[in-house]
């Protein structure tokens, strides 16, 4: 028995666990995050190319 759990203690201990798991402070799940300004970046341009795209269909 002690085998077959063997796989999965080593797995608890993996980066990919603990994002499963959910826990960000967990060693090996550390991820940097994105700054502010390109993360708003990002949204007004993915917003105006939505805006845009149905402005297009509606006048032609």
């Amino acid at each position: 028995m002690a085998k077959k759990n063997q796989g999965i203690a080593n797995y608890v201990h993996t980066g990919g666990f603990n994002r499963l798991a959910g826990r960000p402070s967990a060693p090996g799940s550390w991820q940097p995050e994105r700054s502010s300004w390109q993360w708003k970046t990002f949204l007004v341009i993915s917003g105006m190319a939505f805006l845009l795209t149905g402005m297009f269909f509606v006048i032609f």
